[in-house]
């Protein structure tokens, strides 16, 4: 299951639906959005936005990918 953005340059994957081989979660990011009843643990850095360290694993990649949109056909 993946969400597809017209205009971004990810895909959104549900992690619980990949297989076993994926690399570890290295934080969290927009926490602030979460809902006020839960509580996130401790074991992962929790960001409120999106924090200096991920923009820059983002841009990185899209770079790596010759800023194209990946396509996705239904």
């Amino acid at each position: 299951m993946l969400l597809e953005f017209t205009k971004g340059h990810w895909l959104t994957f549900y992690r619980d639906r990949l297989p076993e081989e994926i690399p570890a979660l290295e934080m969290r990011v927009m926490t602030e959005d979460k809902p006020a009843a839960v509580t996130l643990h401790n074991d992962l850095p929790n960001h409120a936005t999106r924090s200096s360290k991920f923009m820059w694993k983002l841009l990185s990649s899209w770079a790596a990918m010759g800023f194209r949109r990946p396509q996705v056909t239904w």
